[in-house]
């Protein structure tokens, strides 16, 4: 039972879960008037932002993969984000 605890993706899941339950608490805390604020946005993107690379660092393998894979999902990472970012501000 110890060595499913020191796994290191049992880690990255108790990081992910945290993570999820943080972002949850940011977006309800900011939302009480129904009012979205462009600061609890970006934070919560943020957040998702980086639990996408552990997931697919850690769960998918990308972090044995070739450099050019690498290369390809991180920057496939920061352009969906920045999309999703500019769209909202464009938006608003």
């Amino acid at each position: 039972m110890t060595a499913y605890l020191r796994h290191p993706l049992t880690l990255v899941w108790a990081v992910l879960t945290a993570v999820t339950i943080a972002s949850w608490l940011t977006a309800r805390d900011g939302g009480e008037a129904h009012q979205v604020s462009a600061a609890i946005t970006v934070v919560v993107l943020v957040i998702a932002a980086v639990k996408t690379q552990l997931v697919i660092w850690h769960f998918m393998e990308v972090r044995h993969a070739p450099r050019w894979l690498k290369l390809t999902t991180n920057g496939w990472l920061v352009v969906l984000f920045g999309l999703l970012l500019g769209f909202y501000f464009a938006a608003g």
